[in-house]
């Protein structure tokens, strides 16, 4: 049985030192939720409080409507797997996925019988024997990951779970997560710093700085349409160019104009940061759009990346789909043209969005 959770002006602090301001949210049923944000932004802090092992000084977290606040970590059901696995290194794979039964007293059977489903679920029922320290890293993950959800929790806590894995395990382990969470429908919050990761698994995603949610959506929502400059920044790369909008045009280094008609209807003439992700630029040798020269690619096989000084002296990464023509040479004059409906547009102090079809900021259904 999952829970929904609930978040109502949530506050920690460490002395006078305020980590997380009032924070409110509610992450839903059954729901994969993810907490994004930069080292140190409260996004596992505010994990620590969902299972208690952190206090609350103001506020209410709430499972289903109920107040846990006060409730022992013991008694609320919780399962967590941790970036270091925490294996128990003197117990074989069956007695470390087992343990949290052992505990709860259940029958032997029921412990059998429940053990052998989850190795099964995780495919780890051949190294059923073994010891931890003749298993991979992603083996050892995966026996976490059974202990932690053996026990039928109502919500699942990840604590940047892959950050120990090697690139390819780390691809492969997130599939295995994001698989076996749908399957089994808990409630799971997930904290990571990667936001590719973050992406790939998630339902939803709260972006976070300094103790402070900046969006909540869905990753589609995130990257497409982020509320400032911080989101779209720390969502995928993204070339931030200052520009002007004036009469519904964005007017780049005081003479190139490009029509905007996602400009909010509200939005006065005034100087604006204008967010290109690198897919959003048209790259030609003779086309229209902004000047400048090639100063260095990359060829990524699928893809090249350009890298294109501007004639107003900034610099622009550009992806292309490569060719099987040769790459355009360094030193090339090339013209950038621009994917106008894909641009965002934020205010000159990069707090807030100009661009249509943002939403609410404080959650994204």
């Amino acid at each position: 049985m999952s829970v929904s959770i609930q978040f109502d002006r949530v506050v920690k602090r460490y002395g006078s030192a305020t980590i997380i301001p009032p924070l409110s949210l509610t992450v839903k049923d059954g729901e994969f939720f993810t907490l994004l944000g930069p080292s140190g932004c409260g996004k596992t802090t505010l994990l620590r409080m969902v299972a208690g092992f952190n206090t609350i000084e103001e506020g209410v977290i709430a499972f289903d409507g109920k107040p846990v606040n006060d409730m022992p970590p013991a008694q609320r059901n919780i399962g967590m797997v941790f970036q270091n696995y925490a294996v128990f290194p003197h117990m074989n794979v069956r007695r470390n996925v087992a343990f949290g039964l052992h505990n709860r007293r259940l029958q032997r059977d029921e412990i059998d019988r429940r053990v052998d489903e989850i190795m099964e679920t995780v495919h780890i029922t051949e190294y059923a024997s073994r010891m931890p320290d003749r298993l991979s890293g992603g083996q050892q993950q995966r026996v976490a990951l059974a202990r932690a959800i053996v026990i039928h929790p109502n919500v699942l806590l990840m604590d940047e779970p892959l950050s120990n894995l090697d690139a390819k395990l780390r691809l492969e382990m997130r599939n295995v997560i994001r698989d076996i969470q749908h399957s089994l429908g808990i409630t799971t919050i997930y904290v990571t710093h990667d936001q590719e990761e973050a992406m790939a698994v998630s339902d939803r995603i709260a972006v976070m700085e300094q103790g402070v949610i900046q969006q909540v959506g869905t990753p589609k929502r995130l990257y497409q349409r982020p509320v400032n400059r911080f989101v779209a920044g720390f969502i995928g790369r993204s070339n931030l160019l200052n520009a002007r909008l004036e009469g519904g045009s964005l007017v780049f280094h005081g003479t190139r104009a490009f029509p905007y008609p996602n400009a909010l209807p509200a939005a006065a003439d005034q100087s604006v940061i204008v967010s290109v992700r690198p897919e959003e630029f048209i790259v030609s040798k003779d086309g229209g759009g902004l000047s400048g020269k090639v100063i260095n690619s990359i060829f990524l096989g699928l893809n090249t990346t350009y890298f294109v000084k501007l004639d107003s002296g900034e610099t622009v990464e550009t992806v292309e789909e490569s060719t099987i023509d040769s790459i355009i040479p360094q030193g090339t004059p090339v013209k950038l043209g621009l994917k106008i409906d894909k641009l965002n547009v934020f205010t000159a102090d990069g707090k807030a969005s100009l661009t249509r079809g943002i939403g609410e900021v404080a959650e994204d259904a």
